[in-house]
């Protein structure tokens, strides 16, 4: 746009970009006065601007500032619509050129991305001239394009290229200023308009420079506010996810059960959760052994890092020496690339080692050296690794009698046996059960989207009376497939899908003796009839004794007895 009226184009502030120290005018008396005061002007604004929480308030900050520093008639800031710009950018190229291409509108600035946000006018404007005129859209565009600059225009006064009309019809304008705001990669954010209608008023050079200087801090501003609002936005995503993540490990990791046996196990993972002591988990399969182990990492001081899990009894001895350790790219066939092990994945967490008594006797000692401190090395490598870990370890195997015939280090065992909690199998926790059933219950109606609300009697007597070989994983599945297959409101007897050979009571005790007496001896029929009493009791020995009509101490040498033989 080549107007006879812009008298000034500026790309950069001086104000910003200039030595300090550099008078421009010397023959201008007062110049240096008259810089420094701008430049602290600035100052104050950008420390305003640091602590603007949202656009509008950057914007409403620059106008006021903008109005104490120039005597305009009336100003007004412009943001880029994000959503026109797109549908600009993406529109298809039209106009064919003469030599046959398409010329695409998307070369030049659309004036119509930039939307008014917010104005400003002086207290002593004319009747008729206070409300706010959007400059000319070839003014915009001269402004905004790729090469554009802040531009100084006077004697505007009848330019149609530069102002528009007032409300009687007339271009009373007789300077303005216009200025890009742009960020440091001189993407086009918005743009401040200035506007003077007084004859004895007219914007200078340096307004110019003062607001083209306002117009880049301004930029700054925004650039730091969207950038904010992105990181907000992902945080708020993190948070929400995060609150996701705990309520889903919080379901995990919640231990249910009022027995005398889970208020003590609750009780240790409470004084051994804040230290940094190993434990030793026993239990039979599926009694909740992980269960026990991420209750113990999510209530200790590393609940932020890693809980990393793994089964020694499900690899080869090489294989689990890999997984633990790591290897090398080329440490054995297979290994094309460096594999990091499950010590360095739970570096400044928890690693849970089931099945510990299933590790090999090579693998051992090297794990005995990791629980003492010592930096181990991937397999196939000689760099020293040190890792800070804590390990749980798991087993449903005696490891004293594995020490004692030879198969387990005695060493390794003492290491792991800081804490030793033993998690009962479910045939021992009473009414756990039926609180278990309840909780696997609501959980499978979420998950699901059914509505069963209750248990009868006869299905509560069924789950008391069975001997759960598989524990609360069993208890578990039986009540999965008894939601799945059931249409109704309410989980029947029929719903239980139970192994008959193991449901405890008279009746089934004969059928077992029945298909296979051998099996089956006096002291197991009587042990069979003891947990069932006491699963009826709650697990008190004193109302058990009375009913089996034995005394309390007799009671106690045959739980003794039962726990040995197991």
């Amino acid at each position: 746009m080549e107007a006879a009226s812009i008298t000034d184009r500026r790309a950069k502030s001086e104000y910003l970009h200039s030595d300090p120290l550099v008078i421009e005018s010397p023959a201008q008396p007062g110049a240096l006065v008259q810089t420094e005061k701008a430049r602290a002007t600035l100052l104050q604004l950008a420390f305003e601007l640091a602590g603007a929480e949202t656009a509008a308030q950057a914007i409403d900050l620059v106008l006021d500032r903008l109005a104490a520093s120039i005597p305009f008639r009336s100003a007004g800031a412009f943001v880029v619509d994000s959503q026109k710009r797109r549908q600009t950018q993406n529109q298809p190229p039209q106009n064919p050129s003469t030599d046959g291409r398409q010329a695409n509108p998307r070369s030049g600035p659309d004036p119509s991305m930039l939307t008014l946000v917010a104005t400003r006018h002086s207290n002593d404007a004319a009747p008729g001239s206070s409300s706010y005129r959007r400059p000319a859209d070839t003014a915009i565009a001269s402004v905004i394009g790729p090469d554009g600059q802040a531009i100084l225009a006077r004697n505007v006064s009848g330019d149609r290229t530069l102002a528009t009309e007032n409300s009687q019809g007339e271009i009373d304008a007789v300077s303005m200023i216009l200025a890009p705001v742009r960020d440091r990669e001189e993407n086009l954010l918005g743009m401040l308009h200035l506007l003077t209608t007084d004859k004895e008023t007219v914007l200078s050079a340096r307004d110019l420079e003062f607001v083209l200087a306002v117009a880049e801090i301004l930029a700054e501003s925004l650039r730091n506010l969207r950038v904010r609002g992105k990181l907000d936005r992902s945080l708020r995503r993190s948070q929400r996810q995060i609150r996701t993540l705990q309520k889903q490990i919080g379901g995990k990791v919640q231990i249910v059960g009022q027995s005398d046996a889970v208020r003590d196990i609750i009780e240790k993972i409470s004084m051994v959760a804040p230290t940094h002591a190993t434990v030793l988990v026993r239990g039979e399969s599926g009694v909740g052994k992980e269960l026990v182990a991420s209750a113990i990492h999510h209530a200790s001081g590393r609940a932020s890092a890693p809980l990393v899990c793994m089964n020694c009894a499900a690899l080869s001895p090489s294989l689990l020496e890999s997984e633990l350790f790591g290897h090398e790219k080329g440490a054995f066939t297979g290994a094309t690339d460096r594999k990091q092990g499950k010590f360095e994945a739970a570096d400044g967490g928890t690693l849970m080692l089931d099945e510990i008594g299933e590790m090999d006797a090579e693998i051992q000692a090297k794990f005995l050296r990791v629980l003492e401190g010592h930096p181990f090395e991937r397999v196939g490598g000689q760099s020293p690794i040190k890792v800070d870990v804590r390990v749980v370890a798991a087993t449903n195997r005696d490891l004293q009698a594995m020490v004692a015939e030879g198969k387990f280090r005695q060493d390794l065992f003492y290491r792991l046996h800081v804490v030793e909690i033993v998690v009962p199998p479910l045939r021992k926790r009473g009414s756990d059960i039926l609180l278990l059933a309840e909780h696997f219950l609501a959980q499978f109606n979420e998950q699901m989207g059914r509505r069963i609300t209750t248990i009868t009697d006869a299905a509560k007597r069924m789950l008391l009376d069975y001997r759960w070989p598989g524990n609360i994983r069993e208890l578990r599945n039986v009540i999965e497939r008894a939601v799945v297959l059931n249409s109704g409101s309410t989980i029947d007897a029929e719903h239980l899908l139970l192994t008959p050979a193991m449901s405890a009571g008279t009746g089934d005790a004969e059928s077992i003796a029945a298909s296979s007496p051998v099996e089956i001896s006096l002291a197991e029929l009587e042990r069979s009839h003891i947990e069932r009493v006491l699963r009826h009791t709650d697990g008190n020995k004193s109302r058990a004794a009375a009913i089996l009509g034995i005394e309390r101490s007799t009671l106690d040498r045959k739980l003794k007895k039962f726990d040995r033989q197991s």
